[in-house]
């Protein structure tokens, strides 16, 4: 994150520096997302899932826990950044433009038509002992519109994150346009001062932690409720936050290493206690061991992300083509792992053989497929692109870098 620490005018907008550690991560953390699930076969835990192997593995529960604790709240902040760019260099009606192409043509497109129906009939298998075929289980499906936050789709499955994401982008609408302007300027420069001494960065934890303990508290369990969506709003709008002054970059790249700490004794923590000894996910609302469990499972969740973004801040921020083919993907990627995971995961879980050769297999399947699929049916043609909110296609003389807005959702 190397935005312009506003030199500049305060009422004018300048075109944003590239910030190229924002798109490695974003293509690093779509590989989490796409090993996380992949293990989700295997994990022994309370949560439940779609499509489940004979044999669990505690392995597989760690690796899932630790990766769930951290990569889709930095997914969000990561998306928080992007917005801060795209709205310094577009209109609002541009940027809401851009969004509904992006975000919601796919939802609402190959999300609802083509790729969420399978993962549909896996669930329905599953977990609701549906015994039928694939084709009489379609009207249900078209059926079942739940009472949800709009836009809502029958089954949204792994793409309730184009849900969240479009109505987190309305949201920064009502955010500073130019958070070096009279409106933003004195909010952020006062934050950026905090966050740039000794633990500053940690300033974040307290409304992570307040709307963990407090929604939590009231009844929005489950996954992706209330919750879960004013949690990840508040990721998204630190990401914006974030991109407004160079003094979060450096704050953060100083913490890393402490974070790292911080992140491995909370998640033993959280892992050893309440997931092997306690067995659930918080306890009693308001109680004393469920404030502790919201508490360390936010330090755990804030100090990972501290973390990744010190690496990407210090290592990553560099282009080449690997970075621009791979950015280009990510939104592609994204849409059709989960599904193509499922379809593979349905055969490999039957096989006679361990879960680890099991885990590799559908990890290298999968991966190979998605990139097929990318490849000949999505990236060369500009209706594929369309559908799975990517750019036409340019010219070969008019290619240029990624936005600095990034190229994810």
């Amino acid at each position: 994150m190397n935005p312009n620490n506003g030199e500049q005018s305060d009422t004018t907008l300048s075109k944003p520096q590239r910030s190229y550690d924002i798109d490695w991560l974003r293509v690093l953390v779509m590989l989490a997302v796409f090993f996380f699930h992949s293990a989700l076969f295997f994990r022994d835990a309370p949560w439940p899932w779609i499509l489940y192997n004979a044999e669990r593995s505690p392995v597989a529960l760690a690796f899932s826990s630790w990766l769930d604790m951290w990569f889709m709240p930095l997914f969000f902040l990561l998306s928080g950044v992007g917005s801060w760019y795209s709205l310094r260099s577009r209109s609002n009606g541009q940027y809401l433009l851009e969004r509904v192409k992006r975000l919601l043509v796919p939802l609402y497109t190959v999300g609802l038509f083509v790729i969420n129906p399978p993962a549909y009939y896996f669930d329905s298998f599953s977990n609701s002992g549906y015994r039928g075929t694939f084709w009489e289980i379609l009207p249900r499906y078209f059926s079942e519109w739940p009472v949800d936050p709009i836009p809502v789709v029958p089954f949204p499955g792994h793409l309730w994150f184009l849900q969240f994401l479009f109505m987190f982008s309305l949201w920064s609408l009502l955010l500073p346009r130019n958070p070096r302007s009279e409106r933003g300027l004195h909010l952020i420069d006062t934050l950026a001062g905090w966050c740039h001494r000794r633990g500053g960065i940690f300033l974040f934890l307290i409304p992570v932690i307040l709307v963990r303990i407090s929604l939590r508290s009231l009844g929005f369990s489950g996954g992706y409720t209330a919750a879960d969506f004013f949690e990840f709003l508040v990721f998204f709008v630190i990401g914006y936050i974030l991109a407004a002054d160079t003094r979060f970059t450096e704050s953060i790249k100083k913490h890393g290493w402490i974070c790292l700490i911080l992140g491995l004794v909370s998640f033993v923590g959280f892992f050893s206690f309440f997931v092997v000894e306690l067995g659930y996910w918080g306890g009693k609302p308001f109680s004393l061991i469920f404030v502790l469990f919201q508490t360390v499972y936010g330090i755990g969740r804030w100090s990972w992300i501290v973390f990744v973004l010190s690496l990407g801040a210090k290592y990553l921020n560099v282009n080449n083509k690997v970075l621009a083919y791979s950015s280009e993907a990510v939104l592609p990627f994204y849409i059709l792992h989960h599904t193509i995971i499922l379809c593979v995961g349905w055969f490999v879980i039957r096989w006679n053989i361990g879960i680890l050769p099991k885990y590799l297999i559908i990890a290298a399947i999968s991966f190979a497929l998605i990139m097929v699929l990318y490849e000949l049916l999505v990236k060369p043609f500009n209706v594929g692109r369309f559908l799975f909110g990517m750019r036409p296609k340019k010219k070969p003389s008019a290619r240029s870098a990624p936005h600095p807005e990034g190229t994810a959702a």
